[in-house]
């Protein structure tokens, strides 16, 4: 008899449970928007402290005293940062100084253009008179204040790198802690140390390839002659924790500035360069260093971008797909919640 007089108001308990789900979860989105200056150098920490838990606990087995491997890796990685920042804002700068000239050769390749159609008979009122890019002063004001944020971001990253400091003391003893706190708890605790597993192996992998992608990127577009050929290795190695579409993105404007500065042919081999390096690690190494699909579906991917970018801005669209994957492994981690793993996944494989 309860039976039947509960199963009518099921669906409407369940319609109540999904909005209610829903509500909450865009109070959450808006609340870390709001507090997104605070959150974001922390999430940053965050990644770099679970990047540097390998090296940390590979020196303090090898008997290297805690504080001091920290102070090492803190060492490390505020050196890395001063140079990267460093050399990102010299190319910002370095392109604001040249701006005019490439626009420069656009336009002339324009009046070409527009000669050569005219020779052909195309009617004068079917031909463009201008074409619609910014003005030189505005593109070098643009290329001048990007160096200008990088240099005030430069001094921003102090508290990235505190923040990853003390993230590092206190993953010494985390485990210890978990322990004491959950004693009767061991299944979830091993859940824990799963995820976490995982967590570390997607984000040393996917680290590895971003500098592997920057780096022959770098190396390739220096050996075709192409300007600033730093910048857009940093770029690429950025912009490869997006999957495709972060690829494309970092392909046009080195292609551009290959065309512009050196012809067509060195603009192929740059295609050919970025479609080569971008094929070998993203579509050979990276899946078989994982062992099993941890792609994401590609509506997922771009509601991650725009989600992830609205809350925390362009870090949040840089960190949008690692924050999405530690979403979906934690999902695949409980047998309640892994039918959600596999609709953000890119295959229909029970795992």
């Amino acid at each position: 008899m309860r039976l039947l007089n509960s199963s009518p108001n099921a669906p409407y308990s369940t319609l109540f449970h999904w909005l209610f789900a829903a509500a909450a979860l865009v109070i959450v989105l808006g609340g870390l928007k709001a507090i997104s200056h605070i959150v974001t150098p922390f999430l940053l920490a965050g990644f770099l402290a679970i990047i540097c838990a390998p090296p940390l606990g590979w020196m303090q087995r090898r008997g290297v005293p805690g504080p001091l491997s920290v102070l090492l890796l803190f060492s490390v990685v505020g050196l890395t940062f001063f140079l990267l920042f460093l050399a990102l804002k010299g190319a910002a700068e370095s392109l604001a100084s040249q701006a005019p000239v490439y626009q420069a050769r656009l336009s002339g390749w324009f009046v070409e253009l527009e000669a050569w159609a005219k020779t052909r008979g195309l009617p004068e009122e079917m031909l463009p008179t201008e074409l619609p890019w910014p003005a030189t002063a505005t593109i070098t004001w643009l290329a001048r204040e990007i160096a200008t944020g990088l240099g005030q971001f430069t001094a921003s990253t102090l508290l990235v790198l505190l923040a990853f400091m003390f993230l590092l003391l206190e993953e010494r003893t985390l485990s210890d802690k978990l322990s004491a706190a959950f004693p009767n708890r061991r299944r979830a605790r091993v859940r824990a140390r799963r995820f976490l597993r995982s967590v570390l192996r997607y984000l040393l992998i996917k680290t590895a390839a971003s500098v592997a992608t920057g780096l022959l990127v770098g190396i390739g577009l220096a050996a075709i002659g192409v300007d600033f050929a730093v910048l857009w290795g940093i770029v690429a190695g950025l912009l490869n924790f997006i999957p495709t579409i972060g690829s494309i993105i970092a392909t046009v404007p080195a292609f551009a500035i290959a065309l512009l500065g050196l012809g067509l042919t060195e603009a192929a081999l740059v295609l050919a360069l970025f479609v080569v390096v971008n094929q070998a690690i993203g579509s050979i190494i990276e899946p078989r260093l994982m062992g099993r699909s941890l792609g994401l579906s590609p509506v997922v991917v771009l509601v991650s971008l725009l989600l992830w970018g609205y809350v925390f801005g362009p870090v949040g669209m840089l960190l949008s797909i690692p924050l999405t994957m530690i979403a979906k492994i934690a999902l695949d981690s409980s047998p309640e919640t892994r039918w959600a793993g596999i609709l953000l996944s890119d295959t229909a494989k029970r795992r």
